[in-house]
């Protein structure tokens, strides 16, 4: 074997050998909530806070590596958010053609999530919000259809017996969830969006 490569292999097994053993995100003291609320300029570039901070404790490298991706899928997350409130002020201001652009990026965004992380009544609410700017009734029908039939998910009672607990006076959720939206597109198929999903919506009881 040639002297530079005996050289370089003995470099690379060094560094192999010289790595600090990494620890669990429980014992770098990773709590991804405290990271969420903060800003993305605190997160990424504030020394001794966000990914930083748990990266200067040793061995704790990969909990960091960790925390960012998971700091990224949430800002994505919100991002696509933002799509869809930005979405619904054009529409209600009568800028359709941009408001149906975001509409059917944060409906394909939805879409791209994985099984395990995906909601089936966002989907049929921004599939049907889509149908109803492309003015296509019997799509807008056919989504109306899968929503009402989605099962209930576990814990949905729990989680609304908890609801009127906290927030006595008001209205709970009911499922499905959405149902009223798309119920108000149906209704008022053909007017303005902000007619159908504000005072159209609104008409029908119990959403």
């Amino acid at each position: 074997m040639k002297p530079l490569i005996v050289f370089t292999a003995l470099a690379f097994a060094a560094a192999a050998h010289s790595q600090t053993p990494q620890k669990s995100t429980a014992e770098c003291g990773v709590k991804p909530s405290k990271y969420f609320d903060m800003s993305f300029r605190e997160f990424d570039q504030t020394e001794g806070k966000g990914w930083r901070e748990i990266k200067d404790q040793p061995g704790c490298d990969l909990a960091a590596a960790d925390m960012i991706a998971q700091f990224r899928e949430w800002m994505v997350d919100n991002a696509a958010g933002l799509d869809w409130h930005e979405a619904q002020g054009r529409a209600m201001a009568g800028q359709n053609d941009k408001a149906l652009e975001l509409f059917r990026r944060y409906l394909a965004f939805e879409k791209s999530k994985p099984a395990e992380h995906r909601s089936d009544e966002n989907i049929l609410k921004a599939e049907a919000t889509v149908a109803f700017m492309e003015g296509d009734l019997n799509r807008l029908r056919d989504v109306r259809a899968r929503l009402v039939v989605l099962p209930k998910p576990d814990g949905f009672d729990q989680g609304i017996a908890r609801f009127k607990e906290r927030y006595p006076n008001a209205t709970p959720p009911t499922w499905p969830l959405n149902l009223g939206v798309v119920d108000g597109l149906i209704k008022c198929f053909g007017k303005p969006y902000a007619e159908a999903y504000g005072e159209c919506r609104k008409s029908i009881a119990g959403n």
